[in-house]
């Protein structure tokens, strides 16, 4: 923290200097205290998932839209905001063809690119040990991952965010999806029946994007502990090497 001292030019002597002196270090203080401040937002998306996220307090956030709409192969749950102007926009995708398991960040590929034929020509980077999907399209970062079966998440960043903004955004955010809830009704998807969404004993699915942790099952208190640790351990990992390719292509997307 760098401290200010206010020019003081007073005949006054050592006293009024010292009480200067005081008063700059009470305004840098009063300001680092300011910096550190968090805002928690919370925004629920149509029922079918729950939008959480925290941010440094100075950062000015815009919410746009939150709509749903149908793409060729399935329909979504979409988010739109912006941060300091900066737009981010948050899809969850569901396709009509529900993977059966968990998808490896490069299976994840060919349903983005059948969901919008923009991102055929993104560049992906699905070599990071992790279990989101990283890459480039135009101007835009793009992060995608599978927080349930049923559902895909993919979130599209300005390439010109501000870097801090964007980590601790990516850091501190979390998707609850609601495994009871689904906007494929049914007869919506050819040749496949979707059963009604029920809600019996479901709970939200809560990850971060920059881990998404597969569900827990039923395990002894010990192994929970355990496998919390070890996620957490991976977690970080995970953001620092995000972090690095975040700024590897920020530092390409200045020749736009």
């Amino acid at each position: 923290m760098t401290i200010a001292i206010l020019p003081c030019r007073f005949p006054f002597g050592r006293t009024l200097l010292l009480g200067c002196i005081l008063l700059g270090l009470m305004i840098s203080l009063s300001a680092a205290a300011s910096d550190d401040q968090i805002t928690n937002i919370t925004a629920p998306m149509k029922g079918y998932a729950v939008l959480n996220f925290s941010l440094p307090s100075q950062v000015v956030v815009e919410p746009e839209t939150i709509d749903e709409a149908d793409y060729a192969a399935g329909r979504e749950v979409k988010a739109s905001m912006r941060l300091n102007d900066s737009r981010v926009s948050i899809h969850i995708i569901y396709p009509c063809q529900i993977p059966q398991r968990e998808l490896k960040p490069a299976e994840l590929i060919p349903l983005l690119k059948e969901y919008n034929s923009a991102l055929v020509d993104a560049k992906y980077n699905d070599t990071m040990q992790s279990q989101a999907l990283w890459g480039q399209v135009e101007n835009q970062i793009l992060f995608a991952y599978q927080p349930v079966n049923q559902a895909v998440v993919l979130v599209l960043m300005d390439g010109n965010m501000n870097e801090k903004i964007m980590t601790s955004f990516l850091e501190n955010l979390s998707i609850g999806i609601n495994e009871g809830t689904t906007p494929l009704t049914p007869g919506y998807c050819p040749d496949t029946t979707v059963a009604a969404a029920t809600t019996t004993n479901q709970t939200p699915a809560v990850t971060n994007p920059a881990a998404s942790l597969a569900a827990e099952k039923t395990t002894p208190a010990e192994t929970r502990a355990d496998s919390l640790s070890s996620a957490k351990e991976k977690m970080a990992a995970d953001m620092e090497a995000a972090k690095e390719k975040l700024a590897a292509a920020k530092e390409r997307m200045k020749g736009f």
